[in-house]
Formats: C-alpha cells, sequence, structure tokens
C-alpha cells in the first residue's frame, strides 16, 4: 500500500516511474491533466475500480469508474478531480482485479 503523486511532464519530455500495482495504492491529487498509464503485462485482461465519493448534480452517488484493461496492452485514464476522496485528504483509491505484472505511471502536464 502506498501513495503516489504524479509526476510533471517537463517541456523537454519526462521518463514517468513505473510502479508495481499493490492492494491499498492510492494516488494524490487528482485534477486537470493528471493521467495515470496501466500496463497490462499479464496473459488475461484486468479491471481497475475507482469509487469517488460525494453526489452527483441530480443528487445521487457518484458512480464507480471500471476499466478494463485488455492483456499486453497499456490504457491512459484521466484522474479528474471528482474522483478524489475529501475523507482520505483527496486522494483517489485503485482497486485491482489483479496486480501480478500490472505497473503504472501517474502524470500531470507541465
Amino acid at each position: 500500500m502506498a501513495d503516489y503523486a504524479p509526476e510533471g511532464i517537463s517541456i523537454d519530455g519526462t521518463t514517468p516511474t513505473a510502479r508495481s500495482a499493490a492492494s491499498g495504492d492510492k494516488l494524490t491529487d487528482p485534477g486537470d491533466g493528471r493521467m495515470i498509464r496501466v500496463i497490462n503485462g499479464s496473459g488475461a485482461p484486468i479491471t481497475l475500480t475507482i469509487t469517488p465519493s460525494g453526489l452527483t448534480l441530480y443528487n445521487v452517488a457518484n458512480p464507480t469508474k471500471v476499466i478494463t484493461i485488455t492483456n499486453a496492452t497499456a490504457k491512459m485514464i484521466p484522474v479528474p478531480a471528482v474522483y478524489g476522496v475529501p475523507t482520505d485528504s483527496g486522494k483517489v483509491a485503485l482497486t485491482w482485479s489483479a496486480t501480478a505484472t500490472i505497473t503504472f505511471e501517474y502524470t500531470r502536464g507541465h
């Protein structure tokens, strides 16, 4: 379990740090320009689930976001501020269906 801050992308480019997926991963500082790139190195699809707190403008719970990452592919996923949980310092909890051979990079624009 670890908290990860977004790495800034400089005007000259950046090689983001690849992190191994683990139970309890959280992202700090979600918002505009934040992206997570999930790399699935396994032989089967996996899912990443994000459960934001709060309510929509229609006064219903914000929906859980379930993203499928096909085996042997990578997917870029925006991390908007609405995913942050205010009672957890605005962090975004990541729930992985599997973690073996799954890595991710968390970035923000400069």
